[in-house]
């Protein structure tokens, strides 16, 4: 058993936030601490106490999420970003995809314009690639009528050149209450793609 006793520095017993000038005890309890890598056993604290250093972290965090969803939401209501998240559904989807990549898949909404331009063919309305309404975490709660929809001419048959056509999600969502106008125009993009084989 020793008699001496260990210096302590008085000078930093305790340490003033640079941020609300208070003062603090100096330890991991009111400042966060870091190690050298130098020097073993021996920590430095950093200049914000735990309170002032969480509250710029939060303010930092809202603010690049907040750019960075609007520079996301931005790309994704894009045509290439649109389509590009499409097509990660597709070939992900349990009904099968018969496109070897994007760029076959992507061609195939090129080819289309040709016939029918950014039209729905059914409604003959004009397409779009809107987001819908996000919620505070970003993600779409609502879609857009008019948004462009991938569907499956026949609903037995696979995701394929002759099988999809691109129309607005409000025919896609009239499925189930099919209008006669749409039904006639349904039987007859199928037996333009099917003949009357099926």
């Amino acid at each position: 058993m020793t008699l001496r006793r260990k210096f302590v520095n008085s000078t930093l017993v305790e340490k003033t936030c640079t941020k609300c000038k208070k003062t603090f005890p100096r330890n991991s309890e009111y400042f966060y601490a870091k190690s050298y890598v130098s020097s073993k056993d021996t920590r430095s604290y950093e200049s914000f106490c735990i309170r002032c250093d969480n509250e710029r972290s939060s303010k930092w965090r809202k603010a690049n999420n907040a750019e960075k969803r609007k520079k996301d939401g931005e790309y994704r209501s894009s045509e290439k970003g649109y389509f590009l998240e499409m097509w990660q559904g597709i070939k992900r989807s349990k009904h099968g995809c018969e496109f070897k990549d994007y760029d076959e898949f992507f061609n195939h909404w090129v080819e289309q314009q040709k016939t029918y331009g950014r039209k729905c063919p059914y409604l003959n309305i004009e397409m779009t690639t809107k987001r819908g309404v996000q919620n505070f975490y970003g993600r779409k709660t609502k879609t857009v009528p008019t948004n462009i929809s991938r569907d499956r001419i026949d609903s037995t048959k696979t995701y394929s050149k002759n099988n999809l056509m691109f129309v607005c999600w409000k025919v896609n969502c009239m499925k189930g209450n099919l209008t006669s106008l749409v039904a006639k125009r349904f039987l007859g993009f199928y037996k333009e793609r099917f003949g009357n084989n099926d």
